[in-house]
């Protein structure tokens, strides 16, 4: 899969993992599919060694990009109850 679209971040309620945002990704087949990411820091000593985006599992299957970011943003917004 490869992301064609980053939408905004926002912060959840979620201690390990506050800061949250849906991607969509192109599918091998040529539909389309949404992702949540959330945002990693990883420390040792004090020192990040580790950070980025991690990425759950692709949802749903939708022929248009428009369609599948309507989708991933009204999935977000119930799953996290904010405004996306």
């Amino acid at each position: 899969m490869q992301i064609v679209r980053e939408l905004d971040v926002v912060e959840v309620n979620n201690d390990l993992h506050p800061a949250r945002r849906v991607i969509i990704v192109q599918r091998e087949d040529g539909f389309y599919a949404y992702a949540e990411q959330y945002h990693f820091v990883s420390k040792h000593e004090g020192k990040i060694v580790a950070e980025g985006w991690g990425t759950l599992p692709g949802e749903g299957i939708y022929a248009y990009l428009h369609d599948a970011e309507i989708e991933g943003r009204a999935a977000f917004a119930r799953r996290h109850g904010v405004d996306y």
